[in-house]
């Protein structure tokens, strides 16, 4: 069993819950992905790893009406929040079980830092897309304030502990453009993640990362230490930020 598997087997449920109760929370974060992807009526989706099926859920109407969506995750607990419209595959991302050019798009939203190698993967979604299709992907930038959040914060106050392996700048570029992806691109972008007020970002907080240690007022106090947090009439934002890059299959 793979560190994913065995981190989301055990606290998936907490990740899901989150994502339902907030579910506009990281909204910036989702569509700078679905941006890259360039979704078009009658396109093959691969959303790996799904998760509970968070950037699948993303797609919206009407294009996400005329789209197949099929959500790939290791995790069987986890998968078990994937929304039943969209098609799920339990397999792991070294050895994905879709067929050889079956594919248009293939997105990945913030899971590779938990796997190693991340080549296998590369290769896997290269091997499934179609001639013409893309890649898009997006993850923790190395140093950056959510890597040490993730790795200190999260590490010490989860059941499951995280070490995650963050990416290095041009890091996408070089696996991308090694597994055969042309017109490659790699951006590093800044945003926040959006809340009403203090309570309802510790609360999402707690559950996405399954920070099981700390009541809700520890959380709190962790996340405006170790992020950029405002706080106004509008609501409470807390800055986040990962690397994106896609390419394309020739």
């Amino acid at each position: 069993m793979s560190q994913y598997e065995e981190i989301f087997n055990q606290r998936g449920h907490l990740y899901n819950r989150a994502c339902q109760r907030y579910p506009q929370a990281r909204e910036t974060e989702r569509k700078l992905l679905l941006d890259l992807l360039d979704l078009q009526p009658g396109l093959v989706v691969c959303d790996a790893p799904a998760g509970g099926g968070y950037l699948a859920d993303g797609i919206m109407p009407p294009t996400g009406e005329h789209l197949r969506i099929v959500c790939v995750e290791p995790s069987p607990i986890f998968a078990k929040g994937i929304p039943p419209r969209f098609e799920r595959v339990v397999a792991s991302l070294h050895s994905l079980t879709l067929a050889t050019h079956s594919v248009d798009r293939v997105g990945s939203l913030a899971g590779l830092h938990h796997l190693e190698p991340k080549t296998d993967f590369f290769k896997e979604a290269y091997r499934i897309l179609k001639s013409g299709g893309r890649f898009s992907v997006a993850d923790v930038l190395d140093g950056s304030a959510p890597a040490l959040f993730l790795n200190d914060t999260v590490d010490r106050l989860s059941d499951t502990g995280h070490q995650g392996v963050f990416l290095q700048r041009g890091e996408l570029t070089s696996f991308l453009k090694t597994s055969g992806f042309v017109s490659v691109q790699e951006d590093y972008h800044q945003f926040t993640w959006d809340f009403s007020d203090m309570p309802a970002m510790a609360e999402y907080f707690k559950d996405l990362f399954g920070l099981t240690k700390g009541s809700l007022e520890h959380v709190r106090d962790e996340v405006r230490h170790a992020l950029s947090v405002t706080v106004s009439a509008e609501g409470a934002h807390a800055c986040w930020s990962l690397l994106y890059a896609s390419g394309i299959k020739p």
